[in-house]
């Protein structure tokens, strides 16, 4: 037996099993006892089985069996057993089994929790599982190489962090999850039963809004902290493809409350329980396709599986599409209660927003393959567009999380309604256009948001009871305003942005201070929205109002930046080394510690592996992120290579290509003149400069060659610079620069560092937003069990009200 039967088998048992499974639990929906049993006995046995395939994958990475192509692509024998551990991971075969294994451990929720629905449930379950155990059959994370080979590549250096051995399974843990409401909903639609379902799925929806939620955290966090480029959210198409169906996720829980309550807005919840799920094989899609491969440097590429992909997200949502037509009519649902003074309202316009804003960041996620598909070069949206619209919506979600603590469920119209809302409405248009737009010259877009959120906040202030809760938001909101003058910001739009999200979390916080202690559990919501005002707080101004300076630190030298001396002693290593660190001392002013941010060449990755270390503090961060080693000058020419840039003393000199010409003219026939162009940069000053060699026929038919320098000057200083050598055949020049390529100088460090006002609460907000989704799913699984003890109501109880 070679050694990759044993996996090959323990796939196609999967498969068979899961086959088996499917089919009884199929006929188990007729109610025959006896295919139930039998039906649990193979999901065991397929559970079982996927478990030993993971468990045998993981026993070929630990013995090191290069043999494997999966072990040998993502591990390596001086690899650390902790990041053998995430190899599993580390390629797609092994996400797929990963997510396979999640699957088959949630299935059991379906079949202990699933009650009328179990049956159905677990057939549509099945296809699912059906369609990744195709998948591990097409995609064999134990194929084997040609030839076993003595060590493997190892894991991409970029995974090589601790938190990026938590962040896969977490995400995978969300899409998984998503699949248990998912089928839940379909066996609703199937049996046209659905009095029991959003209690059964609302638990399972609360887990997928916190695993996806904590796995696109965990990644922010580690992409801030790892990839050096300063940020932790870039709107990369692969992050996107797991942001939205949490966005999606967090708009179905407030659907669900709203059902659970008056039993409205059912078809709304249907629709986006599929959702979710068809999110995230639409994401699957997208990332592991290669349609991204240009787009994103986390994207995956085509690995021969995309009709597999295609076929996967086709039929579920034909599927979705085809039980959701044939039952439509059929499904009742009580009409919603628009109040704008009642918590329903509130609840909806939540998940309008957050549904508006997924939609809106899926389209412009989807834009290289929409633009594919038309047949036009394939693009993907500018960070600039997104920003743009996230923004404003971020304000308006802002505005109802400050305003949704203090409604409630009852009923309240003021007296001549129509006329106040009216004039408020006049007046805000006045001031968002009139003042704001025409004379302040204010965004058209802010203008547009400040009238609505005035006039909703005119409207709201009308009920008395509502002046009296608001104020402790209305003084956050006021002083808001002010500290941002105060602090010099100008912009309308950010102001207006804190002033909102200042106003949500001391609306929820004051809101939380009424549970305690006693009704500790029905505080995950509103910690969710602290959360999220902290968080939106925390983004603008650690993105907005961060600043940021480069230094360029000689060895053996020091540099200052934000009052802080940096001084760099060299590289632990060669830049070649894998684990290659700079050696820094950081001086804050209590003397002097050593920090060693990373900077290497990936042989691997074939490029320079950044970073960075972060000083933090309770009020900022202080971000040093290594760009690059300048090698030192060894008093020979400087070869600089056409487009390259190089920068000797304090100038940067950027090589544009050759011009050739005659040296007289255009005719070559006396000569020719071949000339650098040059770019040059002194600190803000830019100019272009074209040093030459001419090479003059004489009358006898002799050849000299005549030099042209060119001239800049820096710090008061001339320097001539002449062309020393033309390097055609490399695309390159090599200048002299006497008094600066004549002298040996050190290698030079060149050090970005970036100033993060308030960053912590993003994190602080992410860490809040967990416990919140962790909170409802306490009270939501408590719920579902209080309820499961009751009789489930006949088809008939249900209100014949239809939704209109």
């Amino acid at each position: 037996m070679t050694a990759q039967i044993p996996g090959e088998l323990l796939i196609f048992g999967a498969f068979a099993v899961n086959l088996v499974a499917g089919f009884a639990f199929l006929r188990a929906t007729r109610g025959d006892a006896s295919y139930a049993r039998l039906a649990n006995r193979a999901y065991a046995l397929f559970t079982v089985l996927v478990g030993l395939a993971v468990a045998y994958l993981y026993f070929l990475f630990y013995s090191h069996n290069y043999a494997f192509k999966y072990v040998f692509e993502y591990s390596a024998r001086d690899q650390s057993n902790f990041y053998i551990l995430s190899a599993f991971w580390g390629g797609q075969e092994g996400t797929y089994l990963l997510w396979l294994f999640f699957n088959a451990l949630f299935g059991f929720i379906i079949i202990r929790k699933g009650a009328q629905y179990a049956s159905w449930a677990m057939v549509v379950y099945s296809i699912i599982n059906l369609f990744f155990l195709a998948i591990l059959i097409k995609l064999s994370p134990f194929a084997l190489l040609p030839e076993p080979a003595l060590d493997g590549l190892g894991l991409n250096p970029l995974l090589r962090d601790p938190w990026m051995v938590i962040h896969p399974p977490v995400i995978f843990v969300g899409y998984a999850m998503a699949a248990v409401p998912f089928a839940i909903a379909m066996a609703a639609l199937i049996l046209n039963d659905y009095q029991g379902w959003a209690r059964r799925v609302f638990p399972w929806v609360a887990v997928t809004a916190f695993a996806l939620g904590a796995g696109n955290i965990l990644g922010g966090f580690w992409a801030y902290k790892t990839l050096g480029w300063g940020g932790y959210w870039g709107w990369d198409p692969v992050e996107n493809s797991s942001f939205v169906p949490w966005v999606i996720a967090l708009a179905l829980v407030h659907g669900l409350i709203v059902e659970r309550r008056s039993e409205a807005l059912r078809k709304t919840n249907i629709l986006l329980t599929a959702f979710v799920f068809l999110l995230v094989v639409y994401g699957t899609f997208l990332t592991r396709s290669g349609v991204l491969a240009d787009f994103s440097v986390h994207s995956f590429t085509d690995l021969g599986i995309n009709n597999l992909l295609i076929g996967f997200m086709v039929f579920f949502v034909v599927l979705t599409a085809a039980l959701f037509a044939w039952r439509a009519r059929s499904i009742r649902s009580l009409p919603l209660n628009y109040n704008f003074y009642g918590r329903e309202f509130s609840l909806f316009a939540g998940l309008v927003m957050l549904t508006l804003f997924g939609l809106v960041v899926l389209v412009w996620t989807s834009l290289p393959l929409l633009t594919r598909l038309v047949g036009i070069e394939p693009r993907a949206a500018a960070l600039s567009t997104y920003n743009d619209f996230a923004l404003p919506l971020a304000t308006l979600m802002a505005f109802l999380l400050a305003i949704s603590p203090v409604v409630d469920f009852s009923e309240f119209k003021p007296h001549h309604w129509s006329r106040k809302l009216m004039t408020g409405a006049l007046v805000s248009l006045a001031l968002g256009f009139g003042l704001f737009y025409l004379v302040l010259k204010a965004p058209l877009v802010f203008a547009v948001i400040f009238a609505l959120i005035a006039t909703g906040l005119f409207m709201y202030l009308l009920k008395k009871v509502l002046v009296r809760l608001l104020a402790p938001a209305l003084v956050a909101l006021a002083g808001t305003i002010t500290a941002c003058l105060w602090l010099g910001v100008t912009d309308y739009s950010y102001i207006l942005f804190f002033a909102t999200a200042a106003m949500a979390a001391v609306s929820n916080v004051i809101a939380l201070a009424g549970y305690f202690p006693a009704r500790w559990k029905l505080i995950g919501g509103h910690l969710t929205h602290v959360g999220f005002g902290l968080m939106l707080i925390g983004i603008l101004a650690s993105s907005a109002l961060s600043t940021g300076e480069k230094l360029v630190i000689p060895r053996g030298e020091a540099g200052r930046a934000f009052g802080r001396e940096i001084r760099y002693s060299g590289m632990a290593f060669d830049i070649n080394h894998p684990n290659n660190e700079l050696v820094l001392s950081l001086d804050t002013g209590d003397g002097p510690s050593e920090i060693r941010p990373q900077l290497y060449f990936s042989e691997r990755m074939q490029g320079i592996m950044r970073k960075p270390y972060v000083d933090r503090s309770l009020l900022y961060d202080l971000y040093l992120a290594p760009e690059q080693i300048e090698p030192g000058n060894t008093g020979e020419s400087l070869v600089i290579r056409k487009g390259e840039t190089k920068r000797i003393g304090d100038i940067e000199l950027t090589f544009d290509g050759y011009d050739m010409k005659g040296a007289h003219g255009e005719s070559m026939e006396s000569g020719m003149r071949v000339a650098a162009r040059l770019a040059v940069k002194i600190g803000n000053d830019a100019r272009a400069v074209a040093p030459a060699l001419v090479q003059e026929m004489g009358t006898d038919g002799s050849a000299k060659v005549i030099s042209q320098p060119a001239v800049i000057r820096s710090s008061g200083k001339e320097y001539s610079v002449t062309i020393e050598q033309i390097l055609a055949d490399q695309g390159a020049v090599a200048l002299s620069i006497p008094g600066l390529t004549d002298t040996n100088t050190p290698d030079r460090l060149i050090l970005d560092i970036s100033r993060k006002p308030i960053i912590n609460l993003v994190w602080t907000g992410a860490i809040l937003i967990l416990f919140g989704s962790l909170i409802v799913y306490v009270r939501r699984r408590e719920e579902m069990v209080r309820t499961t003890a009751l009789p489930v109501a006949s088809k008939e109880s249900v209100p014949q009200q239809a939704t209109p």
